[in-house]
């Protein structure tokens, strides 16, 4: 069975999203942070090969570092 509307203060969620992360803030309506979360690409996503923010691949196109 559905439950009615979730009543509250209002939320208010920012997303950054740079070279080397992705940061989701959530303030409230009088702009008090409520909570952050970010993901470090480096650090936290290895199977996609980041080194210092850059996607590293190589092909017969490009040379490889």
């Amino acid at each position: 069975m559905a439950s009615g509307p979730k009543t509250g203060p209002a939320l208010f969620l920012g997303l950054e999203l740079a070279t080397n992360q992705l940061r989701a803030s959530i303030v409230d309506d009088s702009l008090e942070l409520v909570g952050v979360e970010c993901v470090d690409f480096d650090t936290e996503l290895p199977e996609y090969q980041y080194v210092l923010s850059w996607h590293m691949f190589c092909s017969s196109m490009f040379h490889c570092l």
